[in-house]
């Protein structure tokens, strides 16, 4: 009798969210436009903003962002500003005036991508992080019709 292989899939397991923190003069559209043409990108301005609220006083502050659906790779990139609204997305990090984040990214080496976006004329310095160096880690939920 042979054995059987079983295979348990874990649906609860977290999706596999990366960054790259930027500090650029562009704006948010300018830089977008940029990663577009560079890396041939379709990243587009999404109309329903990332909501956060704040630690102390529950008050939400919104966050609008650019995002990306990559169809072939089934992976997400989202491009948002540091910070909106006078707060800063991430706290941990306010010398990064954007944040640019990889949710299912098993095909990109970032290693790889950080060099070629410090090479861009308009990135004065590029820095890798994970979701766990995020103290709002869990509230980053960008959702997408995947239409």
């Amino acid at each position: 009798m042979k054995k059987v292989l079983k295979i348990r899939i874990d649906e609860s397991e977290e999706e596999l969210l990366e960054g790259i923190g930027i500090s650029s003069s562009y704006s948010d559209y300018r830089l977008a436009w940029t990663l577009n043409d560079f890396f041939h990108w379709r990243l587009e301005f999404h109309e329903t903003p990332l909501e956060i609220p704040l630690k102390k006083t529950k008050d939400v502050v919104k966050y609008h962002y650019y995002h990306f659906w990559d169809e072939l790779e089934k992976m997400q990139l989202i491009l948002i500003k540091n910070r909106q609204g006078g707060k800063p997305l991430l706290e941990d990090y306010p010398q990064f005036d954007f944040v640019l984040f990889f949710k299912n990214n098993f095909s990109l080496d970032l290693n790889q991508m950080l060099d070629l976006l410090r090479g861009l004329e308009c990135v004065f310095a590029a820095y890798r992080c994970n979701k766990d160096d995020f103290s709002i880690a869990s509230l980053l939920n960008f959702e997408y019709s995947y239409e």
